[in-house]
């Protein structure tokens, strides 16, 4: 996924963006949703959080064998956020 590009999934719950492209994320503070080699795997759960409020709001896949890109749940986001 290109920078300043998003995608929505088939169904409309996942809007699919560039890592760089989801400011005020943080990683999760379970590290059992952090896991990969390189990376991450992106397959235990959400795991980016909001640095304000603490919501989960995304899944980022960033390991070897992944895609590159954060897919944001977009139930648990809104166009209120402020960029840091």
């Amino acid at each position: 996924m290109a920078p300043g590009n998003f995608k929505v999934n088939f169904d409309a719950s996942l809007l699919i963006l560039h890592p760089d492209d989801a400011p005020g994320t943080a990683l999760h503070t379970d590290p059992r949703r952090l896991a990969g080699c390189c990376g991450l795997a992106g397959q235990d759960g959400p795991n980016l959080m909001c640095i304000g409020c603490g919501v989960e709001v995304a899944t980022k896949e960033s390991d070897c064998w992944t895609d590159n890109l954060v897919a944001l749940i977009a139930a648990a986001v809104t166009g209120e956020a402020e960029v840091l």
